[in-house]
């Protein structure tokens, strides 16, 4: 193999490392912020089993985040929206990809967390409410940590 292929390689991995730190501290520091009102306020939970909710979710976000880039890029490719895009439909479709990743997580975690039925339908409701107006914030937040922070396009 030649030092170029060799060099290829290493910048490549590079950028892959970067993209999952990237997507990590993104959706991690994202739903951890909205989480509190979630579960300790709407769906009454005890600090304990919030605390024992994010812990397990610490471990859900951080091997599920860079999936969830990867699907949601490839939910605005197929949509043709870019970053540049504003108004309804960017919107709308930031708020579907997240959805349609995220609650099914958020639900294996309630169900690990030992929160009741009746209260993780009240945090699957209140999820799917709240995610109609965090979805395009994580995707600008999310936009913003890559191009910011990590010095992603």
């Amino acid at each position: 193999m030649s030092s170029i292929d060799n060099e290829l390689k290493v910048t490549s991995n590079a950028q892959k490392l970067k993209n999952f730190w990237a997507d990590t501290f993104a959706l991690n520091t994202f739903c951890y912020l909205i989480s509190i009102p979630i579960e300790l306020g709407f769906a009454q939970m005890t600090l304990s089993t919030h605390l024992t909710a994010r812990l397990i979710g610490l471990f859900i976000i951080t091997s599920t985040a860079r999936p969830f880039g990867i699907w949601r890029d490839f939910v605005f490719r197929k949509m043709r929206i870019s970053a540049s895009d504003t108004g309804l439909k960017p919107y709308v479709v930031d708020t579907l990809a997240y959805l349609s990743f995220e609650l099914p997580l958020y639900m294996i975690n309630m169900s690990i967390s030992g929160a009741s039925l009746m209260q993780a339908l009240k945090a699957a409701l209140i999820f799917c409410v709240i995610a109609g107006v965090v979805g395009r914030p994580y995707g600008l937040y999310r936009a913003y940590i890559r191009r910011r922070v990590f010095n992603l396009d």
